[in-house]
């Protein structure tokens, strides 16, 4: 089964679209109007979802190729019920010329291994065909066979005692008569030459002409019945062939019907979301939204199948209940950081535009502002222009201490000096890591500390691909966190439980907004159950 959307400025255009993807016997499935823009224009589309069997598919790519330039244009401009109808003809003259290629490929086998003969030829007697015949025509047929035999007296022949026949006289020939035939005529000839008049066929003897007639008759059907063999032929010989194509398209009827049973009888769609996972018809409205959420669409998929192996197939029918387990599965399974500020030094890494330096800013605001604790601010970013004096801007306006450090010998001072520092905030510069020398890089710009927390800083906008390339790349610097920034400029935060749940990494803390400190928060499950299911505000600030 071939299913397909088609979208188009009107509804006209899709179902051409249709006819001419698809063909003419294609089922239409469903169809809309998208309020949404279409094209450059943005207006309204209309999407028409059709599906047509492989083989009626196969059918009409067939045609098609069969077809000239311009005789395929005028197939396609044609109606559908014209269209239907080229394709039933050219498919079954092509099937009579397949089935006539067989069967005179059977009988070319069958001339050279022997086995094949030509029809016998029978001939059938005049005599034989007449089931009732008058007695007297009988006299005057028998008396005319005789006659044909030898020389005739009279118009009658003339046969001795012994067998011999009588000279013929020369007395002209007269016509017989059914009188002169007659048992009681009296012959003017004289009584050596008298003929014997021929007896009168017994009710014996007419009954076994007509039982040899009979016999003739019906000995002669099966011969007559031989003129159509190759005919027969052809037919045994393509019908292994039918048989085979009818026996496999049952088949795929049974596997269509079995798929159908699976799906409520008002259900008019073949397909459904989730439907490819195997998942069933009940559980495909959860599986919609949590894609729509931004999650993968295997994860969504992997989570429901849990679901419906879980949930008893009464409550599966409703959809709260299938929600419910769905959330109660995530904060179960959703890993965040117990203990975010933990140790004495954190590292911000990530790729170019992640939001390292913002996130850390917040970070210190945070920290001073709220923890009332001494921290101390280092940046390694000093490739990028501006960096290093914006960030000196913000530790002078919250009154921290700022270093710069360009190499790795910096950090051995550096460290004689934070003895009575709380927590040591460092930012470094942002990096793709696509070669050797980028790692070798930022390795070199690590400090080495014992028990530093590395937090992995990406934005939340990312799609799910670039954002697990993103940690496999950084698994190099052994990220112990990740954080996720930009929540603002994003409308779907899937990709934040994607990213958990597959790289096992728990969550840090999130970047909202470009407020400092207010658009900063430290994750908790109920946060990001909050935004994958869109349950309050996207901006709050945090408890004070």
């Amino acid at each position: 089964m071939r299913v397909k959307k088609f979208e188009a400025k009107s509804m006209k255009e899709a179902l051409k679209m249709v006819k001419s993807e698809l063909g003419p016997e294609a089922v239409i499935l469903g169809a809309r109007e998208n309020k949404r823009s279409f094209g450059i224009a943005g207006e309204s589309s209309f999407e028409v979802t059709a599906a047509v069997s492989e083989s009626t598919l196969q059918r009409k790519k067939f045609v098609e190729s069969r077809l000239r330039d311009d005789d395929r244009e005028k197939f396609q401009a044609a109606d559908a019920r014209s269209q239907r109808r080229m394709i039933e003809k050219m498919v079954d003259k092509r099937a009579q010329d397949s089935a006539n290629e067989r069967a005179a490929e059977v009988r070319r086998s069958e001339m050279a291994s022997g086995e094949w003969r030509a029809r016998p030829i029978t001939s059938i007697s005049y005599i034989d065909i007449q089931d009732e015949v008058p007695q007297e025509r009988n006299q005057i047929y028998a008396t005319r066979s005789r006659a044909s035999q030898g020389p005739s007296v009279g118009g009658m022949e003339t046969v001795r005692q012994g067998g011999e026949r009588a000279p013929s006289r020369t007395a002209a020939p007269q016509r017989p008569t059914a009188q002169r035939l007659s048992a009681n005529h009296a012959p003017t000839k004289p009584a050596a030459a008298k003929p014997s008049a021929p007896p009168a066929l017994s009710a014996d003897v007419r009954g076994k002409i007509r039982s040899l007639a009979r016999e003739a008759l019906e000995a002669a059907r099966p011969v007559e019945a031989t003129k159509n063999a190759p005919s027969k032929v052809m037919v045994a010989a393509a019908a292994p062939t039918e048989i085979e194509s009818l026996k496999g398209e049952i088949q795929r009827l049974q596997t269509l019907l079995e798929g159908f049973q699976k799906v409520p009888q008002t259900f008019q769609n073949s397909s459904f979301p989730g439907a490819e996972f195997g998942l069933g018809f009940d559980f495909s409205r959860c599986y919609q939204k949590l894609v729509e959420a931004g999650i993968a669409s295997d994860l969504a998929a992997e989570i429901l199948t849990r679901a419906a192996q879980e949930i008893d197939p009464i409550n599966a029918k409703k959809n709260a209940i299938i929600e419910a387990w769905v959330a109660k599965w995530l904060l179960h399974n959703i890993s965040v950081c117990a203990r975010p500020l933990a140790g004495k030094t954190h590292i911000f890494v990530g790729p170019t535009g992640g939001g390292k330096t913002s996130q850390l800013v917040k970070t210190a605001a945070q920290l001073v502002i709220r923890e009332k604790k001494k921290i101390a601010v280092v940046t390694t970013d000093t490739s990028k222009v501006g960096s290093v004096d914006q960030l000196k801007i913000y530790c002078q306006i919250m009154n921290v201490p700022f270093a710069v450090v360009r190499d790795k010998s910096d950090w051995q001072w550096l460290e004689s000096q934070i003895g009575a520092i709380d927590h040591v905030l460092i930012d470094s510069p942002g990096l793709s890591l696509r070669d050797m020398e980028e790692i070798q890089r930022i390795r070199g710009l690590m400090p080495g500390w014992d028990g530093a927390s590395i937090h992995l800083c990406m934005n939340s906008s990312m799609k799910e691909s670039d954002a697990l390339e993103v940690v496999r790349r950084f698994r190099v610097v052994q990220p112990t966190d990740l954080v996720f920034t930009g929540l603002d400029l994003s409308v779907h935060h899937g990709v934040i439980a994607t990213v958990q749940l597959r790289s096992g990494l728990p969550i840090h803390s999130f970047g909202i907004g470009s407020r400092v400190p207010e658009d900063f928060e430290f994750a908790t499950k109920e946060r990001v159950l909050d935004l994958l299911f869109k349950l309050s505000s996207l901006k709050r600030t945090t408890e004070k």
